[in-house]
This record gives structure tokens, sequence and C-alpha cells, in this order.
């Protein structure tokens, strides 16, 4: 039984993937800071415009008293006061800047302010309703249905916000009107929840197609950043995460080139398919062995690159001779152990560069100096079967070695 209503909670209101939850509150935010200052705007000449209207009719109660002081000016200048002050809120940060901490909160309030400021419209709404004669009646509903209407359209990205205005906005005055039981009023419900429904759908539509805009979105840049093959970050994303470090003014990144020795044997004796594996299982120990903050990329045939950020000059011989070492057990490729060679040339910035590009020429120097090393092994190491080691001593490039 539960298990069937929280799978009914669901499909009625699904939750955000945690995976775009910052995007969508930051593209909530951002089209809120267009559309709540004009809400404000529409909702402070609407009220004045009714308040001023309905004031100029006294005495407007069927005893022939005027309505109280309270109901006629009180709640409405209220109304007005407050959606003025918030107004300006939003008018002097449309465009500051906005974290998605900042908007998650800012969004997790829109009920807490949206809902009172409904509410006080409705019971407004309602009571002067109640006061009026039956001749004044009519304007009343149709300002704060048409009212509601109007902010919860504008409310939208917000679906909690948007249902919390037209509960409080539509509720008290749809309740009146029942119970005054005349037909005309009647039928007037039935239109207003027709069209509160109609809105209510347009709300949960939008957000869910919000949503799956969103998520294809990061698909397609999760496929433009990523090698096919091995899951592992292309060379774009490299450069992305190398740009983004030195953005923000970080210092002492290293670069560690890895490249594959005796990898076209393997292609050659157990086929293009068995070659994909292992590759795909070296990606794998390699982000396993680089840990978190490090990127692992692709960038070739069998060719990868890890970007260390934080890596001091010590920590750099140390972390990449730990990568290598993590290439020494044999991989069990279709039911075969298979070992594989490699060799790593290594660069650190800002000693080698300031650049990625800098740090990738320093780094495939010094691969390129290492790989003769490598060559001068008995050519029964090459052999994808024979039980060599895994790599030979990641090489500095020359600036480093000075």
């Amino acid at each position: 039984m539960e298990g069937g209503t929280t799978g009914w909670r669901t499909r009625l209101w699904p939750r955000v993937p945690a995976a775009i939850a910052d995007e969508l509150a930051l593209a909530r935010v951002a089209r809120l800071r267009v559309l709540v200052p004009i809400l404000y705007s529409v909702m402070i000449a609407v009220i004045l415009t009714a308040m001023i209207a309905t004031a100029g009719d006294a005495p407007a109660l069927a005893t022939g008293d005027e309505a109280p002081w309270l109901v006629r000016y009180g709640m409405p200048l209220a109304a007005v006061g407050v959606a003025a002050i918030r107004l300006v809120h939003w008018l002097r940060r449309r465009t500051a800047p906005m974290s998605a901490a900042a908007a998650h909160r800012l969004i997790g309030r829109m009920f807490l302010i949206a809902m009172p400021i409904a509410a006080l419209c409705s019971v407004w709404a309602a009571s002067s309703w109640w006061l009026s004669v039956p001749g004044q009646r009519s304007y009343y509903p149709m300002f704060v249905v048409m009212g509601t209407l109007t902010t919860a359209f504008c409310l939208a990205p917000v679906r909690g916000a948007t249902l919390s205005v037209m509960a409080a906005g539509i509720g008290p005055v749809v309740a009146l009107l029942i119970v005054a039981g005349n037909w005309m009023d009647l039928i007037a419900v039935a239109i207003t929840l027709l069209a509160a429904a109609f809105l209510v759908r347009l709300v949960l539509d939008q957000h869910g197609q919000q949503v799956e805009m969103l998520m294809l979105r990061r698909r397609l840049q999760r496929q433009a950043m990523t090698d096919p093959l091995t899951g592992l970050a292309n060379r774009r994303a490299l450069h992305m995460a190398a740009e983004e470090f030195f953005a923000a003014g970080g210092a002492g990144a290293a670069l560690v080139l890895i490249d594959l020795d005796g990898f076209k044997p393997v292609n050659d004796r157990h086929g293009h398919a068995a070659g994909d594996l292992l590759l795909i299982a070296i990606g794998g120990r390699l982000r396993a062995q680089a840990g978190e903050a490090a990127t692992v990329a692709r960038v070739g045939g069998d060719e990868f690159a890890i970007w260390l950020p934080g890596c001091d000059a010590e920590a750099l011989d140390v972390r990449a001779s730990a990568l290598l070492a993590a290439l020494a057990a044999p991989f069990p490729i279709d039911g075969q152990p298979i070992r594989i060679g490699a060799s790593a040339g290594l660069a650190r910035a800002p000693d080698d560069g300031a650049s990625l590009l800098d740090l990738m020429r320093s780094a495939d120097e010094a691969l390129y100096a290492a790989k003769p090393q490598r060559d001068t092994a008995p050519t029964a190491t090459v052999s994808p079967l024979a039980p060599l080691a895994a790599a030979t001593r990641p090489r500095r490039s020359r600036k480093a070695r000075r």
C-alpha cells in the first residue's frame, strides 16, 4: 500500500533528478527575474484600481452603512505595500550573480511570500463580496480570480508556489460563492475551477518539459566531453578542466601523459575487440588510481592524459609511478591474462608552462625521451602474454629536471 502511494505521488509530483537540480534552479530564478517584477507591477495596479473603483460607491453595505475601513482600505493597501517592497527587492537584484545554493533557497521561500499575499487579497475580496450590496458583488471575485490565475502563471517555474497561490487565492472566494448558492455564482465557480485545472496541468507539463530538455542537454554535453569507447574524458573535456583551473587562479597542477607499449601486438594477436576491452580496463584502473579530483582523458588511440590539480613537485613522481604501477597486473581479457607496458611523460605548471598546450608539449617531449628506454627491452617483452614490467620510470620534462 505504501509503495503504491509512493508511486502515485511520484507520478503526480516527480522528483527533480539530482544531476540537473542546480541547473534547473538557476534557470527558474532567471525566468522569475523577468516575470516577478511584471507580476508585482500589475498586482499593484489591479488592487489600487479595484479599491478606488469600489470605494467610490459608498454606502457599500446592504444596511446602508459604509464598509469597515479595514476592508475598504486596510487590506488592499497592505497588499500593495508588500508588493511594492518585493518589487523594489527584485528590481535591485535583477542582474546580481546568484549561486545554485542561493537559487534553491530563493525558490524554497517563494511560497512563503506569495501565498500570504494571495491569501490577503482573497480574504479582502471575500469580505468585500460578503459586505457589499448585490449589484457590486460580481467585481470582487472577478478581480481576485483573474489576479490569482495571472500570478500562478507568472510563478509557473516554481510548482509549489504556483499551487499554493492558487489554493490561497481562489479557495476562499470559491467557498464563499458555493455557500451563497446562487446559480450564476455556481457557474462562475465551475468556470474558475476549469481554468485553474487547465493552469495546473500547464504548470506540471511545463515542468516536465523543462526537466526533459535539461536532461537531454546534459546527455549531449556528456557525449561531447566523453570518449565513446572508454567513457573517460576526451581531449575537449581535458582542455576545459585545465582552462577552469587556470581561470580560477590555480597553481601547482600537473599533467601526466601515458603511452602504452606493445598495444599493437595485442590487436594483431587477439583482435580489435580484445584491444577495445583492454583500453576500457586500462581507463578504469587509471581513473580509480587518479582520484576524484583528477581528470583522466583518452587523447589518442593508446595514449592517456591525467590532469592533476593541486599536485606539487614532490608528489608528482609518486603519483605518476602509482599510475603506472596500476597497470602492472595482467588484464583478464576474454579469459586470458594480457600484460601491457606503458611509458609516462610528466609536466607541471608553472615550471613547464601556464597553459595546457604548453604542458602537453613538455609532457610529450618527456614521453618521447622515455620511449627509447622502453624500446631497448628484449623483443620478448613486447608479447602481450609475456610477464614484463608494466612501465618504465616516469620521466620529467627537461625544465623540471634542471
